[in-house]
């Protein structure tokens, strides 16, 4: 056989092995009656991740990089497309590739459909798995699994532990404001962040800190130790090639990985031994509580407890990194949430150096607006992954009923939801927080409006909403007020920037953001801040 000829072969077995599937998944998806977009290359696999290197070396001509199914599967595509995409192809379309198809949702009844039916759109198994590296959690477990977590976990989110979440975040804000108010630029707001949202989850969550006299066995450094060591799991998870290459970025891993459960067993060997704190005052107290019913494994406490360390801090911290940085962009909207922050100052009863969490909250509107529009356009989690169960389901829209096969990935797109303009108006792209604000001419009756709260999916919806999203929203709210309180933050343009440079500079750093487990803000500290009293 000549070499042609085996050529031709070769290629023509190619094209069976990978043209038949993906015919047969194209007249599959054909049957849903919603657009179809077709892809050569899987979601998955060596092909994409070849694919991707090049794409980021930004060799391709623009009419390739264009094309829909590169702008689907390239790094980092949702949150930089946005809602264009499904502008151009539908709120509902399908992505045909050899291995499977998959359902893109920006439409917000289907969305709400797909969350809401939890047992119908489970998470896929591939999803969890990557979560379960010191045991199953809440986010991981399913069914009847998911009820027992869900029940032994939401039982500590409630008044007490708001009201110690508020105590100690104003605590942890004081002592980072103190440091900060010099002259001297501040380059480490996002590990400043991040330490103080772990430390507050330590306090609050597990009653511990450095300060116990009574718990002498977890000190100031284990809790240091447990955000480095943190912090590398994370990344072994979503970016191992962050760690280094070949053998050295995998002994970093393993070496934090099992000094992260080390310490995670500690914390709770420490609890179980002090059960005089185990009256529901914290986390993981509730957890190890007793029950009626079937309690959590040992590995289900420490899966847990690694949860809410990584959901509770690195979402919270984020979101607090973005909001400091754009109130430094703009400083007009910072001027607007400052004029609240002085009324909640007025307001507070003589003498009270702590605002009551209890008289505060209900009265911050235009914090609340900043949250939520912060959320809207850098929340955690740009996409929702789910997959239908092993039985076709329907989800009914006003203008048709699509049937999804079995075991097809549904990708909830909640960052395409976020800046649809039928929702969010002619300029959803803009970081506007006023377009959260009822407007009524009195400005202390100006609430937020609940009508556009259902449109936002930064903790989810549905029965699977975040369980702690008060606790979140009560911490930045805290966060936010100590700062800013006596003071405003301002940007430190370098030695060749002027100040309309500097914050051209830092927005763009926020609008190419990177997607890990969460979205993360990019060389943060490369951004100098200045905080100047007031």
């Amino acid at each position: 056989m000549s070499f042609a000829s085996a050529l031709i072969l070769v290629v023509a077995i190619w094209c069976i092995y990978v043209g038949w599937p993906w015919y047969r998944n194209w007249k599959q998806a054909k049957a849903l009656h919603v657009p179809i977009v077709i892809s050569p290359i899987s979601t998955s696999g060596a092909a994409l991740q070849s694919l991707r290197y090049i794409l980021d070396r930004d060799i391709l001509p623009t009419w390739i990089t264009r094309l829909a199914f590169v702008r689907l599967i390239q790094r980092n595509s949702r949150f930089q497309e946005k809602f264009a995409v499904h502008a151009e192809y539908g709120k509902l379309f399908i992505l045909v590739t050899p291995a499977t198809c998959e359902l893109y949702v920006a439409d917000v009844d289907a969305a709400k459909q797909v969350l809401s039916r939890w047992r119908d759109f489970p998470k896929p198994s591939s999803l969890l798995e990557k979560m379960n590296v010191f045991g199953k959690n809440l986010a991981t477990v399913e069914g009847a699994d998911w009820q027992r977590h869900r029940k032994l976990t939401a039982r500590a989110f409630n008044e007490k532990l708001h009201e110690a979440v508020w105590a100690e975040s104003t605590r942890n804000a004081t002592k980072v404001i103190t440091k900060w108010n010099n002259t001297k630029p501040v380059y480490s707001t996002r590990s400043d962040m991040m330490a103080l949202s772990l430390a507050v989850l330590f306090k609050a969550c597990l009653n511990i800190d450095g300060d116990d006299k009574d718990d002498t066995r977890i000190l100031a450094g284990d809790v240091a130790a447990c955000q480095w060591h943190l912090d590398v799991v994370l990344k072994g998870i979503s970016n191992p090639m962050a760690l280094g290459r070949g053998f050295e970025g995998i002994k970093k891993l393993k070496r934090s990985h099992k000094a992260l459960g080390e310490l995670l067993t500690e914390f709770v060997e420490a609890r179980t031994i002090r059960p005089k704190l185990s009256a529901h005052a914290d986390l993981l107290s509730s957890i190890l509580a007793p029950t009626d019913h079937r309690g959590l494994s040992s590995d289900e406490v420490t899966g847990n407890l690694f949860l809410f360390m990584f959901a509770g801090h690195e979402t919270t911290a984020n979101a607090l990194i973005y909001i400091i940085h754009l109130m430094a962009i703009f400083p007009a909207w910072q001027d607007w949430a400052l004029e609240e922050i002085d009324q909640l100052s007025h307001n507070r009863a003589d003498g009270e150096e702590v605002p009551s969490y209890s008289q505060i909250l209900p009265q911050t509107q235009r914090l609340r607006a900043i949250l939520y529009e912060t959320l809207r356009l850098y929340g955690p989690v740009p996409t929702l992954v789910r997959q239908t169960d092993p039985q076709a389901q329907t989800l009914v829209l006003p203008e048709q009923e699509v049937i999804i096969p079995k075991d097809t990935p549904v990708n909830v797109n909640t960052i395409a939801l976020h800046t649809d303009p039928k929702q969010w108006g002619p300029d959803p792209l803009a970081w506007r927080p006023d377009r959260w604000i009822l407007q009524p001419c009195d400005s202390s009756l100006q609430k937020v409006s609940n009508e556009l709260l259902k449109y936002l999916f930064a903790w989810g919806d549905g029965p699977r909403l975040c369980p702690g999203q008060r606790f979140s929203q009560i911490e930045v709210f805290a966060v936010l007020i100590c700062f800013f309180k006596s003071h405003r933050v301002e940007l430190v343009p370098s030695r060749d920037q002027t100040m309309d440079q500097a914050r051209s500079h830092a927005l763009s750093l926020i609008q190419n953001s990177k997607v890990g487990l969460t979205l993360q803000m990019p060389d943060a500290e490369s951004v100098g801040l200045r905080w100047v009293g007031r």
